[in-house]
């Protein structure tokens, strides 16, 4: 009797030790950016853009990221599901007889991969990182927070994101023993981050959030959206299997996508399209989407306008770490009479590989910044930074509260 109450004690010391340890932990809210989440789809259409094309999914099925979707013609009755319905810009909302929902809100299992076949990883490495360095635990202490990243922050899908948001940071404090909580936002998940957080009074934020890290923020943009609206991007995905144009149905009915044409606070009057003879700046894009003919894009454009990527004073702290001398896309070329239906010469700049060096850098401008570095080298790009081990360490200490104030990381 008397081992076995020593075993019972060693246990439950040893458990009060790992209960403990938790406890000290900041608990971490990963918010992905554009194409990050994972959204599922019910549908049955009456028409369809081919007669191959299925009209009723029967149950749930993967919309994003679908890589067999990308196939060729496949794709035209992916674009036809997942595009959006745009009659009313202002109640903006899925293709008639389309249902979607994001997978596994308030989980990991929506944002660790791009997919369900679990080919293209985000943050599923970061997850093990902070689980084997912290012992943190899923659905406990890190928390995902997936959304239709079709939708901007000011319809009606953004709001009700928002409102989740709220109550899943909540939730996730009260499960800690009332711990504040850490937001992490990768991408289009910063400005995301940016509304959520200055839409919330400064009493709620003193209560629950910890802090805010922002990794690969696009704070002023990124060139690649406009060459998404005008020739279409295959977000990653060889265009030798995806069709720039199929994708460019889709991407042109997408807010988000307008919501992330470089500002003209950052580009300033730097021409970024060049076409039928004329240039095109940051402060002419209305010109340039009716040069281009986009259905509604004008509409779609104007609707984003009151919605910041980027503010100074979010009444947190902040802490932002991106990439830097990546080749990133910046300005387009169109050969005469290529115009918007051929692929651009694309003239690179310095950037992640996707944002812009100068968007990235408008994160040096918060108020409450603790902590700033641009990253080099192996695994610096947009995506891959999230797979670095130093950022992670950086991200595990800062969560353990062993990070001093404009500590940099071990490169």
């Amino acid at each position: 009797m008397f081992f076995l109450g020593l075993l019972l004690s060693l246990f439950h010391q040893t458990t009060e030790q790992r209960v403990n340890k938790t406890q000290t932990v900041t608990p971490v809210i990963l918010v992905p950016g554009i194409c990050g989440s994972q959204v599922d789809g019910w549908y049955k259409k009456t028409v369809t853009p081919h007669v191959y094309c299925t009209k009723d999914s029967k149950t749930w099925t993967t919309l994003w990221l679908c890589l067999e979707c990308m196939l060729p013609a496949v794709i035209n009755c992916w674009v036809d599901t997942f595009k959006l319905n745009t009659t009313d810009i202002h109640n903006l909302k899925n293709t008639n007889g389309v249902q979607t929902k994001v997978n596994d809100f308030g989980y990991t299992n929506g944002i660790g991969y791009l997919d369900k076949n679990r080919f293209v990883v985000q943050f599923e490495k970061m997850i093990l990182g902070l689980e084997t360095r912290l012992g943190m635990k899923r659905g406990i202490n890190i928390r995902g927070a997936p959304y239709d990243y079709r939708y901007s922050p000011n319809t009606k899908v953004g709001k009700q994101y928002m409102i989740r948001l709220k109550f899943l940071v909540e939730e996730t404090y009260e499960l800690n023993d009332n711990t504040p909580v850490m937001i992490v936002a990768h991408s289009m998940g910063n400005p995301y981050m940016v509304n959520f957080l200055a839409s919330m009074d400064q009493k709620w934020k003193d209560k629950y959030i910890k802090g805010y890290v922002s990794f690969a923020g696009v704070f002023g943009g990124a060139s690649k959206a406009i060459r998404s609206i005008m020739s279409g991007e295959t977000e990653g995905l060889p265009e030798i299997i995806v069709d720039p144009l199929t994708m460019r149905e889709f991407e042109r009915t997408s807010p988000s996508v307008y919501w992330l044409f470089p500002t003209p606070g950052v580009m300033k009057d730097l021409p970024l399209v060049f076409a039928n003879g004329r240039n095109y700046t940051a402060s002419q894009y209305r010109q340039l989407l009716e040069d281009t003919k986009v259905h509604k894009g004008v509409e779609l454009y104007d609707y984003i306008q009151d919605v910041p990527l980027f503010l100074p004073d979010l009444g947190v702290d902040v802490y932002c770490v991106h990439g830097i001398n990546q080749t990133t896309p910046l300005q387009f070329r169109y050969k005469e009479g290529s115009f918007p239906d051929k692929y651009p010469t694309t003239i690179t700049g310095n950037g992640d590989g996707t944002v812009n060096l100068p968007s990235l850098q408008l994160c040096k401008q918060f108020k409450r910044l603790k902590h700033y570095q641009a990253v080099s080298g192996f695994l610096a790009t947009h995506l891959e930074i999230l797979q670095r081990d130093d950022v992670i360490e950086f991200l595990s200490e800062l969560l353990a509260g062993k990070l001093e104030e404009g500590q940099q990381l071990d490169i």
